[in-house]
């Protein structure tokens, strides 16, 4: 077990008890439910959410720990929601979002920005770079379920 206990993201710590990404992927309900790429390079965090999202709202999750992997993810999984974290390694989650907005996919993307650094401008910042809505975190999961099932109606 981790020395410094169990993460505030995810109470099960113990290697043993935690199921892997490809159960949990497969807990989800398929086919007509939304799909959703969380972009966050805590690891801990982003099982938490994607278990919670998947489990709770039936949504299908896929997740990337960093901006090379998430450009793999939005070609293979093709989602209808990206989730993206402000502050990670290399290319931030802002840089990301802009990217996707270039994209002609990436126009009909609804990208929700979450941050654990809310500061002054940050808000302004994301919805310049082409977010739809900007969340701190930790989010509540039913809160961003709802958002998620609000980004998509028409």
């Amino acid at each position: 077990m981790d020395s410094r206990g169990p993460s505030p993201y995810n109470p099960t710590s113990n290697p043993e008890q935690r199921r892997s990404l490809a159960e949990w992927q497969m807990a989800g309900a398929k086919g007509a439910a939304p799909r959703v790429l969380l972009v966050d390079d805590d690891a801990d965090l982003r099982e938490s959410l994607a278990k919670s999202l998947m489990l709770r709202s039936g949504f299908e999750v896929a997740m990337a720990g960093d901006a090379f992997e998430a450009g793999y993810r939005l070609a293979t999984f093709e989602p209808q929601v990206v989730i993206l974290d402000v502050v990670m390694p290399g290319m931030g989650g802002l840089d990301i979002c802009e990217r996707i907005r270039r994209l002609t996919r990436g126009r009909s993307l609804k990208i929700i920005i979450l941050t654990g650094y809310p500061g002054i401008g940050a808000q302004e910042r994301s919805l310049i770079s082409g977010a739809d809505l900007f969340l701190t975190k930790p989010p509540d999961i039913e809160a961003l379920a709802t958002h998620v099932r609000d980004l998509l109606e028409p």
